[in-house]
């Protein structure tokens, strides 16, 4: 395995750490990127980011399960360790923050900081999904019970063992979201905060709607590192689903503006210029940009996603043909959110 000299430790260490279903990396001295499996077939874990200063760390998102956020922990205390002093959450989507409650745990003097609003999201969002998913009859528990069925008349060896490790998955989130602790954060700002970590200097930036009604990068300057939380997304492809494209669009030039050796995105693999950041956002800029056409011509929504031409959108990195559902999902929802957004409607 290859090693670094981490100035963290004093001494050589791993440039890669993993365990069964994450790898932390590091991206430059006493900075990591743990990058994480999904949790479930149907809910990924964001990336998590990790910052050591002289006194403490900074961990950027605490992802979708306690128990995830518990292995991360682990991972942690074997670079440095010093305590996690702040945890920023980058906007308030499940699979962010629901982990929190572990870091709660783990440091007690731990300060939790979001977006002021975003706090009040985390909060309400957090408790409504742990508690309509734990309810009897729920649809996950429906979902769950479905996939059982499968599984008993299923008769191929392969399909009997994707099929149990899709229940094993479901089963234990289901058993942390019944038992969920959602934890707000301690400490709110508007616009902008900097952060001391004990000699590093960390930017935090409400760039407001873009993946969520608050998204917050998490930049060091010296190091030219950013991590973006979802206004950035490489799991294949950005995530559209309750976005708001028509502002994103100026959000990703404003990230494309900032230099960087290092982007982390929400999900998905380190980037190390702006290239796929332009990416996305030519994609928001064609898709609003028909859209508003289209609706000139006075169709529906319905006729609009019926009718709408992407093929050459899939040029590049999205022409892979095994991107074909998660292409037809992201376009589905993007267009449904552009023709809210280009008519005033909150997409």
């Amino acid at each position: 395995m290859a090693t670094l000299l981490s100035p963290v430790l004093g001494q050589a260490g791993p440039a890669e750490l993993s365990d069964a279903t994450a790898r932390m990396q590091a991206i430059a001295d006493g900075v990591f990127v743990i990058v994480h499996d999904d949790a479930t077939d149907e809910w990924p874990h964001g990336n998590t980011g990790v910052i050591v200063g002289n006194d403490g760390v900074l961990v950027v998102d605490s992802n979708y399960l306690p128990s995830r956020a518990r292995a991360d922990i682990a991972l942690i205390r074997q670079v440095t360790n010093k305590p996690v002093r702040h945890l920023v959450i980058t906007h308030w989507h499940f699979d962010h923050n629901n982990g929190t409650v572990a870091y709660k745990q783990a440091f007690p003097g731990l300060l939790v900081v979001s977006e002021r609003e975003t706090a009040r999201f985390i909060d309400l969002n957090g408790t409504w999904w742990s508690r309509m998913n734990a309810a009897s009859g729920s649809e996950k528990r429906a979902s769950l019970e479905a996939k059982e069925s499968e599984l008993a008349a299923a008769t191929d060896v392969a399909a009997r063992r994707s099929l149990e490790k899709v229940i094993r998955q479901r089963k234990a989130e289901l058993e942390e979201l019944t038992h969920l602790k959602v934890v707000p954060p301690d400490l709110v700002f508007d616009g902008e905060l900097g952060l001391d970590i004990g000699g590093r200097r960390v930017e935090l930036r409400d760039w407001g709607r873009a993946n969520s009604p608050h998204d917050v990068t998490v930049y060091l300057p010296e190091e030219r590192i950013l991590f973006t939380g979802d206004i950035v997304v490489q799991s294949p492809l950005p995530y559209s689903g309750a976005s708001w494209p028509v502002p994103w669009i100026e959000v990703l030039r404003g990230i494309e503006a900032i230099p960087v050796a290092a982007l982390v995105p929400g999900h998905g693999p380190v980037q190390r210029d702006h290239a796929y950041t332009r990416q996305v956002r030519a994609l928001l800029e064609r898709v609003t940009s028909r859209v508003e056409a289209m609706a000139r011509e006075g169709r529906t929504l319905e006729q609009i996603q019926a009718t709408f031409e992407a093929d050459d959108l899939r040029k590049g990195v999205w022409a892979d043909p095994a991107l074909d559902e998660d292409w037809k999902v992201t376009m589905t929802t993007l267009i449904e959110r552009a023709w809210r957004g280009v008519r005033g409607q909150g997409g």
